[in-house]
């Protein structure tokens, strides 16, 4: 579990119950409930994937998603939410800018917190 509740796993959790909290109470905060939590979507799930993967499937824990893997979660997860459900159900809207944000998501998770895993990893020896 330490592997996961890094302080980057545990931010991208606060801001999507900060906005989601402000949702409920009825007081959405527009750059935040747009845009940031696309961003955060793409390294949430990758980090989660990649943690499991680490733990359960490869058992190496030096092991890292390279960049073309990340790419093509932000494409699937944009395919999912910004084609396919648009079609499927009028709650979802197609939105270029999401799709950007999930792309920035993923160089984001590849350029800065896959780093830091790595960096804390050497550190710790």
């Amino acid at each position: 579990m330490k592997r996961l509740f890094d302080p980057f796993f545990i931010g991208y959790g606060a801001l999507w119950s900060i906005v989601h909290v402000a949702r409920y109470y009825k007081y959405p905060l527009p750059w935040l409930n747009g845009h940031l939590t696309d961003c955060i979507a793409v390294p949430a799930i990758a980090h989660l994937a990649l943690t499991f993967t680490k733990v359960y499937i490869l058992r190496n824990s030096r092991y890292t998603y390279p960049l073309s893997y990340l790419l093509f979660i932000a494409a699937y997860v944009a395919i999912a939410f910004e084609w396919v459900m648009p079609l499927i159900s009028p709650r979802y809207t197609g939105d270029i800018w999401d799709v950007l944000a999930y792309f920035v998501g993923a160089f984001f998770y590849y350029f800065v917190h896959a780093k830091y895993i790595v960096y804390k990893r050497s550190t710790l020896k």
